[in-house]
């Protein structure tokens, strides 16, 4: 960058000199070509000697604000360890913006003030955001705002004005207009339409499958899949056995309109936003059947729901009676997924059966993680080795699939450490199925209401 002198000649006046900033640079066919970077204005020859030596020293002054040629302006940024401040790159502003705007597009929100914010004219806004986003800043904003209004509507019991509140606008009767023109539905009719579903979760997927709903893609279990193969088999349903590295990949193609996950960074979440709304139900916020009337609501089967949950309390019902004939007091129990090295031990509401054997069957967690509060933080993660210390009166746990580690874990659970155990001595350790006894959806929780009362009824007997 150097300093460049405009003659300027006044009216009736003696010649002045005006003073510019430029910067050097070629153009797409290779040609030298200058570039106005800021206006000075008029300068002595001392103040504009000066002005060349900071330059050459790759110094401006502090909280600057310069004008290009353009229109737009651009603000000082910091030059590390300098103490002053330098132009900042043209880029950096529109970022920082949509940052802004994303996290604020509830309150007011004009194109006027976020040029100002951004210190940049409100034409050269438009042209740089539309040239990055490929939308209009109304446009922008808009989505973002239906976007939020279309999740809050799966999620919430919020009516139509308190959802128009809090997304940006004023009053349900706009929303409701702005929402038709992004959709092609008013939002009562898109909440009842057919929805083609990305579900990111084995217990969405099973749940899905159990109300009779085919998603579009789904990230689903062996033994899900194995269960309900026939009706994955009758549809062109894009199948995972693990969440997809790369999501928007993956999904993209499928066009849903509504993504089904368990949770998500705030990167990957933007990043799927762009392709439908999205829906995160995790489990530590919701027992699993809210979640599963929840997923209901949302592809209007609350009825098949309902039904399925009686029939599921009446079988709990049996099974609480079952227990009660073979084996009165029904002790403590706990769930351990064995690995060769590590091995997990897992709380209350975390899957793996625990929300039955300690809610609907009212066996307690082992007394070792009642007294440091263990039973409440999902699961522990300890050494194999000492996984024994959390032993209980009935002990479920999941062998590994290789062969070698399962030997590996076998020879550790026939030590004497393990065989002083009573769950040991009693036959009350039961192997069952990890991928059976992983879900929390209505066709996991049958199956492992079933084996837990077959296992220990055939134990007692």
């Amino acid at each position: 960058m150097f300093l460049k002198k405009v003659p300027l000649k006044r009216k009736n006046s003696k010649q002045h000199d005006y003073y510019k900033i430029v910067e050097s640079y070629r153009d797409e066919n290779g040609k030298p070509k200058h570039r106005l970077v800021a206006n000075i204005g008029e300068l002595t020859l001392e103040a504009a000697e000066q002005w060349r030596k900071q330059l050459r020293a790759g110094i401006m002054p502090e909280s600057l604000c310069f004008s290009r040629e353009d229109g737009s302006t651009s603000e000082s940024q910091a030059i590390p360890n300098s103490g002053i401040e330098k132009i900042a790159a043209g880029s950096e502003w529109i970022e920082k913006a949509l940052d802004y705007i994303k996290k604020n597009y509830a309150g007011e929100m004009t194109r006027s003030a976020e040029a100002k914010r951004a210190c940049v004219s409100p034409e050269h806004f438009s042209r740089v955001f539309k040239r990055h986003t490929g939308k209009t800043f109304k446009e922008y904003v808009t989505e973002l705002r239906i976007r939020a209004a279309q999740e809050q509507l799966f999620t919430s019991k919020k009516d139509l004005y308190e959802t128009a509140l809090s997304v940006g606008y004023k009053d349900g009767f706009y929303l409701s207009r702005r929402f038709k023109q992004i959709t092609g539905d008013a939002p009562t009719i898109y909440l009842k339409r057919p929805k083609r579903i990305a579900t990111l979760s084995y217990n969405y997927s099973a749940s899905l499958f159990t109300l009779g709903v085919t998603p579009s893609l789904a990230v689903v279990s062996n033994w899900t899949l194995d269960l309900f193969g026939q009706e994955a088999a009758r549809s062109k349903i894009h199948l995972f056995q693990n969440v997809p590295k790369d999501l928007y990949a993956a999904i993209k193609p499928t066009s849903p309109d509504l993504i089904l996950n368990y949770v998500s960074n705030e990167e990957s979440s933007e990043e799927l936003r762009r392709i439908s709304p999205l829906v995160s139900l995790p489990f530590e916020q919701m027992n699993w059947d809210e979640q599963f009337m929840r997923i209901a609501e949302i592809v209007d089967r609350s009825l098949a729901a309902k039904d399925c949950l009686k029939r599921l309390e009446e079988l709990a019902g049996r099974a609480s009676r079952e227990l009660d004939h073979c084996l009165g007091k029904r002790g403590t129990a706990v769930v351990i997924e064995l690995g060769a090295e590590t091995s997990y031990v897992f709380g209350d509401k975390w899957g793996r059966a625990s929300h039955l054997l300690y809610d609907t069957l009212q066996f307690a967690p082992p007394l070792s993680m009642m007294e440091n509060g263990t039973h409440r933080i999902g699961y522990v993660e300890m050494p194999t080795e000492e996984v024994h210390s959390f032993a209980a009166d009935h002990m479920f746990i999941v062998l590994p699939k290789d062969q070698k580690e399962r030997i590996k874990v076998q020879n550790i659970i026939n030590r004497r450490c393990w065989q002083l155990l009573p769950a040991y001595q009693n036959k009350h350790i039961y192997s069952i199925d990890g991928q059976a006894f992983y879900g929390f959806d209505p066709a996991s929780t049958e199956k492992q209401l079933k084996d837990i009362v077959h296992f220990i009824s055939k134990s007692t007997s």
